[in-house]
């Protein structure tokens, strides 16, 4: 099961409980033009570097009420961090490196989230699913910041280790394996040199 086409689109018909994705009130959301805007940028980045269309297939591009959510997620037979590892492979630093110029642009603050696919047992004793979701999350943040994303873009940076599954009807699947980086819908935040 491919989580989505080599566009980023996002998977079809996606169950899960009420929440920023699923509007309890079914609602569809409005499109917000700056975050459309934005989607379009991160797209033509990822078709702009021959080298890493490929890995375009692992991206997931999806406006959501509370902003714009580009997860990166593991495929079957190819995984975007070594098992059990808290840091990227260089394939996926190659593509956060693509993300990151398009995202600098922008004036939102990002939420980052880790996320890892139901049952992982790890390795290291009193070392688990939380924790690596969270590393996985904060190298993720470290790779940006290597790329030019000014650190107080940052809103937060967490680990959500089985709890929120990509596909909750299939816990196990290898794209629920995965890391979320949300471009926040919200008034751009003054920088704080200005604030004093």
């Amino acid at each position: 099961v491919h989580p989505a086409s080599p566009h980023g689109d996002p998977p079809p018909h996606r169950p899960g409980p009420p929440g920023p994705e699923n509007p309890p009130d079914g609602i569809p959301v409005r499109p917000n033009r700056q975050l459309a805007f934005a989607a379009a940028s991160l797209r033509q980045a990822l078709q702009a570097m021959p080298e890493i269309s490929e890995l375009s297939k692992h991206v997931i591009i999806e406006e959501r009420p509370d902003g714009l959510d580009i997860q990166i997620v593991d495929q079957d037979g190819r995984a975007m961090f070594p098992p059990d590892g808290r840091e990227p492979y260089e394939r996926t630093r190659k593509l956060l490196a693509a993300l990151a110029p398009a995202i600098r642009q922008l004036p939102n603050r990002l939420t980052i989230t880790g996320h890892t696919s139901a049952t992982r047992v790890l390795a290291r004793p009193g070392y688990g699913a939380w924790d690596l979701t969270s590393d996985r999350a904060n190298a993720v943040r470290m790779v940006l910041e290597e790329n030019g994303l000014p650190p107080d873009r940052i809103f937060a940076v967490t680990g959500k280790a089985d709890s929120e599954p990509l596909f909750p009807d299939d816990p196990y699947l290898a794209a629920n394996r995965r890391v979320s980086i949300l471009l926040m819908k919200e008034a751009p935040v003054m920088p704080r040199n200005l604030l004093n």
